[in-house]
């Protein structure tokens, strides 16, 4: 596989979708509780003279997940990388302004790639072969029927929810977490947050049809600047192609995470010679 397709993979961790269907939805009253908590349970039935046995009710409660602040990042991570007969591993350095810019560097020995994604944009550059990519959020979004921005990529690298909390979401409470359930197009995204710390420790996606899903697990968390900061991200992608299941494999560990007040430096250039593929 090509350092363009690894960056990529890298840096969106999401499945890539093509389907779409409508959810139904159940209509819920609120009610208090007794630690004041907003609590939502299923609308009860008229009475009726057939005894009816009902499940215990869900809670629906309201929380506000944790989320990392900075103002800039410098990151170096291992990448363990496998799809199908391929399987990589290599070196990864990320410097991060915050909801601004990300810097990427793959280097062996010698920079063998190097991307830089913006808000508007996603430019890769292949070393060995002297050329470049360069992809718009805004074209990816349309072709994959998901809205792919720059906050979505920011956000799977640190470990904070990839799409924000919104008033729509369904949030319950299970033992020992509490998980937030999020539609976007025909995308059904589950966010577990440990009741603890408030953290996200697990997202899952699934298209409507259940043919493609994404796991993402954050684990070993290291308390960093008064934030707890996943050590270990793990994705796996399974999507169907031609009859088949293609599993990717992504395990991505942070070695060195710094918070920095000053720019650690987003030098980028495509050099004369490249060409754009």
């Amino acid at each position: 596989m090509s350092s363009r397709y690894i960056i990529l993979t890298c840096s969106c961790l999401i499945v890539l979708f093509t389907t779409s269907c409508k959810r139904q939805r159940i209509h819920k009253t609120e009610t208090k509780d007794s630690t004041n908590v907003a609590v939502t349970q299923p609308d009860i039935p008229a009475k009726i003279d057939t005894p009816v046995t009902s499940p215990d009710p869900i809670l629906k409660v309201d929380i506000t997940p944790a989320e990392i602040d900075f103002k800039f990042l410098k990151i170096k991570s291992k990448v363990d990388y496998s799809s199908g007969s391929d399987s990589q591993s290599f070196p990864v350095t990320a410097h991060i302004e915050k909801d601004n810019k990300i810097w990427l560097s793959i280097a062996v020995g010698l920079e063998v790639a190097r991307g830089l994604i913006t808000k508007d944009s996603i430019i890769f550059l292949d070393r060995l072969h002297r050329t470049y990519y360069k992809y718009d959020f805004a074209t990816l979004s349309r072709q994959f029927n998901f809205n792919l921005n720059y906050d979505l990529v920011q956000s799977i690298l640190i470990g904070n929810m990839p799409i924000k909390k919104r008033e729509s979401d369904e949030i319950t409470k299970q033992e020992g977490s509490f998980v937030i359930r999020q539609k976007e197009n025909s995308i059904q995204i589950e966010n577990i947050i440990a009741e603890p710390n408030l953290k996200l420790r697990k997202l899952t996606a699934a298209d409507t049809t259940g043919s493609s899903k994404m796991q993402i697990d954050y684990d070993n968390f290291l308390s960093i600047n008064n934030f707890l900061f996943p050590q270990a991200i793990i994705a796996k992608i399974d999507a169907a192609k031609d009859n088949k299941t293609n599993q990717t494999l992504i395990n991505l560990q942070h070695n060195r995470i710094e918070f920095l007040d000053e720019s650690p430096g987003f030098s980028f250039s495509i050099p004369k010679g490249y060409s754009p593929k």
